[in-house]
């Protein structure tokens, strides 16, 4: 069905939780979902890989969750990237592959998804999925975390050019020059999108 993919998107949000007067119904969640991408909306496609991997509304069946996460992740989709680099991690719904894994975490961080540094962070920490053990590494990692934590922070302030004032640690309201000094890392300015040292 044609559309708007985004009044689609937000249909199946307000099925998905059950507000704005309609009723909690995963199915037609799942529905709207995939009419919306169906039209390439990268977020419908990474929350129906979401209920494929779940058996949210549609049987769940974990190729199918990849196909739509990997259609998410190819659109810059965050969060899709993240999440794909866990199922070749897991082999779940692929074949189990550590460096596809590292390298759509990779992604992931460069798009500022945390969840990809936490994952790149303890590989590092612990050596694991191919990756050398480097503390050097898992600490920037980690601490880039921290860091876009704060930068939420920041642009939820209202703080105008948030990304890049307050982002670049020229604070322009005390709320964010106050989070920041409770962070402790104004000392260094992590490299969200390093992956190398």
């Amino acid at each position: 069905m044609k559309g708007n993919a985004e009044d689609q998107y937000l249909l199946a949000c307000c099925y998905e939780h059950g507000t704005e007067g309609v009723k909690r119904d995963k199915v037609a969640a799942a529905a709207w979902w995939g009419k919306a991408a169906a039209q390439e909306h990268a977020g419908a496609q990474y929350d129906l890989g979401a209920c494929y991997e779940d058996g949210d509304g549609v049987e769940q069946d974990y190729q199918v969750a990849v196909m739509f996460y990997r259609k998410a992740a190819d659109a810059g989709h965050a969060v899709g990237l993240g999440v794909l680099g866990g199922c070749y991690a897991l082999g779940k719904g692929v074949e189990q592959n550590d460096a596809l894994a590292v390298m759509w975490w990779e992604k992931g961080v460069v798009s500022g998804h945390a969840g990809s540094q936490y994952m790149l962070g303890f590989c590092y920490m612990h050596s694991q999925r191919g990756l050398p053990k480097n503390a050097r590494r898992a600490r920037s990692h980690y601490d880039a975390i921290k860091y876009l934590k704060l930068l939420k922070a920041c642009e939820s302030c209202g703080a105008p050019d948030a990304n890049r004032t307050c982002g670049a640690f020229g604070f322009s309201c005390r709320r964010c020059a106050t989070a920041a000094s409770q962070s402790k890392i104004l000392t260094r300015f992590p490299a969200i999108t390093r992956t190398k040292s």
